[in-house]
């Protein structure tokens, strides 16, 4: 009666696990590349839904008052909140980043890795639209009714 392994047959296991370990290590990596992709493209979606949440509560806090029919303003790139205390609040892209100004502030990121931004008021409609779209094809888009 045998007890164990021979040498041989020690030596051919390893020499199959080593195999498989080999196999496993390529696969491995396309996965965690795969992962890694998911994980930046729902990272960016994420920040885009709360730049969008950003610009929500700037709406919220525009200056109602009866004169001020131009509180929410929009150029192509460019979005001007006026706020109810009178700061005036400005969205806009640079390069490839979306940056929120008050007043003397510097400036502070709200995006990175953006394509293209629009800022669309329609003037018959009152209707904010921003369009955020990312260097990897992603979109986040909101619309806003901005009635005085």
């Amino acid at each position: 009666m045998r007890r164990g392994l021979t040498l041989l047959e020690l030596l051919l296991a390893v020499a199959l696990l080593a195999g498989a370990a080999a196999a496993i290590v390529p696969l491995s990596r396309t996965a965690l590349g795969s992962m890694q992709d998911i994980d930046r493209d729902l990272a960016w979606q994420r920040s885009a839904d709360m730049t969008l949440a950003e610009i929500d509560r700037l709406i919220l806090r525009r200056d109602r008052g009866p004169s001020r029919a131009d509180a929410v303003t929009t150029t192509d790139d460019r979005l001007q909140v006026r706020l109810a205390t009178g700061a005036m609040v400005t969205i806009r892209s640079e390069d490839d980043r979306l940056l929120s100004r008050r007043a003397s502030d510097p400036g502070r990121l709200l995006l990175a890795e953006i394509e293209n931004v629009s800022f669309e008021l329609d003037e018959e409609t009152q209707l904010l639209t921003v369009r955020i779209e990312s260097s990897g094809r992603l979109t986040a888009s909101r619309t806003w009714e901005v009635t005085p």
